[in-house]
């Protein structure tokens, strides 16, 4: 060792040089535990910095946006089909309100076979609710903002409660800014204010200052509406706003599912039924089956179960509307047992019913028809595949949402149809149409048909899309010097009442539309906006008010563990995880 080195080694361990295989002790820092005590505040520091600005944690505490995400809630299992659901229940932060409450003498209907479920163990005055989900929210995107990071339509975001600045609401954000938004028929429509004519956008921007006035107690009279005219324009340019893939699959609700059949009888059981007495159908058993038996028009629909809205969420005392939905999906599994014969799949809505025709050789097509459709029938989509017997059990989807109709075979698509008018496959919504009417009527059901085949269909479900309520009138809260009748209005957003997102002006709804007090039902302005006069519009959220986009559910409802449940408090909490149902939220 050289002469310096050895001084510096020797400075090292105390001034003298140590034998060899002799260990080397270091003197303890004296400021060691100031050290530790730094760093203990400094993950501190950076825990908070990153619960800021990165991610924070929430809690849902209510079912508005049910069946994404489950408030205060119990579970239950059909006691007739079987079939697992959830129905909604008071979160134990916050008052109990009467007339509301379930107990265990209360029913919650299974939204596959309409069975009465009683005897609910987990109930509101028993006080042992399942919690609500426990999600992670991303903040960082909002705060960047711009085209790749911002909010973008259909996210599910976290935001302020816009009447009082503290409270964290979570939806679904569907309007963006400088847009026009209405609801009709259940679905959003929307169009880019730049797209209207001057005379039309500055109506609609003089109605926002006015709907403030109103409301502020600055002007007498009723809150008011757009002109015949502006609506008029608004039919001609308003685009329906179609949901992203993955926002739709979780939008999907059951209907039925013919896995669970019903155990008991009546005419209130839903089941799948044949058109006419002589049939070559035979669904018994959860595999239906079809051998032909030379008899037209043979058809199977399911029956004793109308098409509506209501959700097994809200089926305890609460009353859920019986709205008709037209937008449906029916899957299925196909088995082939020959080359021949066809296989028909009818969806209707409104005034139109598309059929998606399955030919057991490969062929498939797609027509719009009010008929059986026959030779003669034009065809709006045809495409060749591999014989069905070919192809071993194949998955078959058809959907009409949104105003588009799509065939998938397999979990690819194959046939759809068109938004654009010179497309012999375009299916768009008549807005006018819509818009006027009071009633749509009742829902036409899927229906089955078959003809001079030999085939097994397995897991046969229909489910039902999301419909967005117009609500009924609701009384603004505002100033009691009001008069009663000038303080009604109906739903912000909705059929015959656009409302016109300015800049940084967002609208959001619940999945549970109609137990979710979203954009449509504020009347009430937070002490943090009143400043800002007409700056704040009543049914947004201001672009500063948003925290974050959700993105997983990192603690659903755990499991209770059965040999604690008599012990008071601990016995009714799930502690164990539900991995099964630790989720993306989409």
């Amino acid at each position: 060792m050289s002469e310096g080195h050895r001084d510096e080694f020797e400075a090292s361990t105390g001034g003298h040089s140590a034998a060899a295989g002799e260990p080397v002790w270091l003197d303890t820092p004296r400021d060691g535990v100031k050290d530790t005590i730094e760093s203990i505040i400094i993950a501190f520091i950076l825990a908070f910095v990153f619960r800021a600005f990165v991610v924070e944690a929430f809690v849902i505490p209510t079912g508005s946006m049910a069946p994404t995400l489950y408030g205060a809630h119990g579970t239950i299992a059909c006691g007739d089909c079987g079939t697992e659901f959830a129905y909604g229940l008071n979160d134990l932060g916050t008052p109990h309100r009467s007339g509301s409450l379930l107990d265990d003498r209360s029913t919650t209907t299974c939204p596959n076979c309409n069975y009465k479920n009683r005897n609910l163990v987990i109930n509101d005055r028993a006080r042992n609710a399942e919690s609500g989900d426990r999600i992670l929210v991303l903040k960082w995107p909002f705060d960047f903002g711009g085209a790749g990071f911002g909010a973008h339509r259909w996210d599910v975001a976290v935001f302020k409660d816009p009447a009082d600045g503290t409270t964290n609401f979570i939806k679904r954000l569907v309007g963006m800014p400088e847009e026009v938004l209405m609801i009709v028929d259940g679905d959003v429509y929307t169009v880019p204010a730049s797209s209207l004519s001057d005379e039309a956008r500055e109506e609609l921007a003089q109605l926002v200052v006015e709907k403030h006035e109103r409301i502020s107690g600055l002007q007498s009279g009723p809150v008011p509406a757009a002109p015949e005219w502006v609506l008029e324009e608004l039919d001609d340019k308003l685009t329906i706003c179609r949901k992203t893939a993955v926002a739709q699959h979780v939008l999907w609700t059951l209907h039925h599912d013919h896995d669970h059949p019903p155990r008991r009888g009546g005419r209130d059981v839903p089941q799948w039924v044949s058109a006419s007495q002589q049939t070559g159908w035979d669904t018994s058993r959860r595999t239906v089956r079809f051998r032909d038996a030379g008899i037209d028009g043979d058809f199977i629909y399911l029956a004793n179960k109308p098409l509506d809205a209501a959700r097994a969420y809200n089926s305890g005392t609460r009353s859920s509307r019986k709205q008709p939905v037209a937008d449906v999906r029916v899957r299925f599994v196909i088995s082939a047992k020959g080359d021949a014969g066809l296989l028909r799949i009818r969806l209707a809505k409104h005034d139109k019913a598309f059929w998606a025709t399955l030919f057991m050789d490969g062929r498939v097509t797609l027509c719009e028809s009010p008929f059986e459709p026959d030779e003669s029938t034009p065809i709006i989509g045809d495409v060749q595949l591999e014989p069905f017997t070919s192809r071993g059990p194949v998955e078959v989807s058809l959907e009409n949402v949104d105003y588009r109709v799509s065939l998938s075979i397999g979990g690819e698509e194959v046939l759809f149809t068109s938004a654009d008018p010179s497309s012999p496959a375009h299916y768009a919504p008549d807005i006018n149409r819509l818009r006027l009417a009071r009633d749509h009527g009742p829902v036409d059901g899927p229906r089955i048909h078959a003809s001079g085949a030999s085939l097994d269909l397995s897991h046969l479900v229909i489910e039902k899309d999301v419909y967005y309520y117009q609500p009924n009138r609701n009384r603004l809260r505002g100033d009691v010097a009001w008069p009663r009748s000038h303080r009604y209005y109906r739903g912000w957003g909705t059929a015959n009442n656009p409302i016109y997102l300015r800049m940084g002006e967002y609208f959001v709804l619940g999945d549970n539309s109609d137990f979710s007090k979203d954009s449509r039902l504020w009347d009430e302005v937070g002490p943090h906006l009143t400043d800002r006069g007409a700056a704040y519009q009543l049914g947004t959220v201001p672009e500063d008010q948003l925290i974050g986009r959700a993105f997983f559910v990192y603690w659903p409802a755990g499991h209770r563990i059965k040999w604690l449940e008599s012990v008071p408090k601990v016995g009714q909490v799930g502690i164990v995880p539900d991995v099964g149902r630790m989720r993306w939220i989409r």
